[in-house]
């Protein structure tokens, strides 16, 4: 299919501020059904939606997000809010 004036391969410019607003604000209202028994585990959320899954390891819950929500972006985070990954220096 030819291409249409104006159009491009290029991806859409995602505001990545709003992003992470719209996703830590989802975190706060789904804390109260999470914490304390899932503090550790990750919670995976689509920002625009406000969907999201829970799994115990980062795997399951990208592998689980991308079932549920194909294309989408998520924010990676443990339910307490911490980081998903530690880095380790030695």
């Amino acid at each position: 299919m030819p291409k249409r004036k104006g159009m491009t391969n290029r991806s859409p410019v995602i505001d990545w501020a709003t992003f992470e607003r719209k996703g830590l604000e989802r975190l706060k209202e789904i804390q109260p059904l999470l914490l304390p028994e899932k503090a550790d585990h990750i919670v995976a959320i689509e920002p625009e939606s406000g969907g999201y899954v829970v799994a115990k390891t980062r795997e399951d819950a990208v592998r689980e997000f991308r079932r549920r929500f194909p294309g989408k972006l998520a924010l990676l985070i443990r339910a307490d809010g911490g980081p998903t990954m530690r880095l380790r220096h030695k």
